[in-house]
């Protein structure tokens, strides 16, 4: 069987020509899409963050990772005669020297998220994986966002940024759920039981995704180019403040106080740092993330009206990825991923010889 060389982080990997399935192709595509974007992020925030060496050690850390995560899928993908995407460029897509939209604590917590939302993802991503050298890759970027979670919570810890999780008092027994009362949450005849402890940690989770929405659709709304992509970033802020109330809402609703935020509101620049293709890209592939995530909430949630509500909450995003979608194929900046050939046109242009 043909041999051929793929070069990783350690150095190269030697194996039996396998052919990549198509999850390996869309797990890979998809990192080297979300990869080049954060490397623009990261060039930006690199000249932000110069006067606080614990989190410039971070940002370039990410920054490093991002470029060796671009080179090792390019050499995958031209090992197997697959198009590399274009995706982004520090050249095109960044402007580096652009004055400050966040404050350098900004971009503690974006990398903080980043380890959350990037260890569910690469976790998937490396359960997709066959070939052996597609799955040390996915381990080895999910070590790695185990790692970025584990820094910034320590240091969010010792700037006293980190806004924990809400408290509960400890039962003193277990319990066994009533089938009457337990999925109460919706009937004007019985009171809702008061909120579990899995349905507040998805709360607070999408508490938390929506703020950081919130600030990025608000620094891109004051910093796009379009007027249509200005309105769209207002719509989403919006959009994440309404949703945050609604979870908030649900807390209270329990006697359970919602975390307070620390100020991370944008700086009042209006000079773009990032092309509007890029912060397109960047709002709906985080909306897409959070589509996924009320889909496992409301999965997880027993109280029948939490579902209802997350149900919803997902329409309302939905529309607006539709509509996000929309712009960035008029501007001809969507991108497709590979994806399977059309038989039956294969068959039509065969009979029409």
């Amino acid at each position: 069987m043909e041999e051929y060389l793929i070069t990783k982080r350690e150095g190269f990997y030697l194996e039996n020509h396998q052919p990549l399935t198509s999850s390996e192709i869309g797990s890979l595509w998809t990192t080297y899409m979300s990869n080049s974007m954060l490397e623009c992020v990261f060039a930006y925030a690199l000249q932000i963050v110069g006067d606080d060496e614990k989190i410039h050690t971070l940002v370039q850390e990410a920054y490093d990772e991002s470029a060796q995560n671009l080179t090792t899928i390019r050499s995958i993908f031209e090992a197997e005669s697959l198009p590399v995407p274009i995706g982004f460029s520090t050249e095109h897509d960044v402007n580096a020297k652009a004055k400050p939209l966040f404050e350098a604590t900004f971009f503690l917590d974006y990398l903080h998220k980043l380890g959350q939302l990037g260890s569910s993802i690469y976790s998937s991503f490396y359960a997709f994986a066959v070939r052996k050298d597609i799955r040390d890759f996915f381990a080895n970027n999910l070590t790695y966002m185990a790692q970025v979670y584990d820094k910034t919570t320590e240091l969010m810890l010792e700037k006293g940024l980190l806004i924990r999780p809400p408290m509960i008092s400890i039962p003193n027994h277990v319990e066994y759920a009533d089938k009457q009362t337990y999925t109460k949450g919706y009937s004007l005849f019985h009171d809702k039981r008061t909120l579990n402890v899995v349905e507040i940690s998805h709360l607070y989770a999408n508490i938390e995704t929506n703020i950081l929405g919130m600030m990025l659709c608000t620094g891109f709304g004051q910093t796009a180019r379009s007027q249509k992509i200005r309105d769209y970033m207002l719509r989403g802020k919006d959009i994440a403040q309404k949703h945050t109330r609604k979870f908030t809402d649900k807390l209270l609703e329990s006697d359970i106080q919602a975390p307070m935020t620390w100020d991370a509101s944008p700086l009042g620049s209006s000079e773009p740092p990032f092309s509007d293709k890029l912060m397109m890209y960047h709002v709906t592939s985080l909306i897409q993330f959070s589509i996924g995530r009320y889909g496992l909430a409301s999965g997880a949630s027993f109280r029948n009206d939490l579902p209802l509500l997350y149900g919803r909450l997902m329409t309302d995003i939905a529309n607006y990825a539709n509509d996000g979608a929309d712009i960035l194929m008029k501007n001809k900046w969507l991108e497709e991923p590979p994806r399977a050939e059309d038989r039956d046109r294969v068959i039509q242009q065969k009979n029409d010889l």
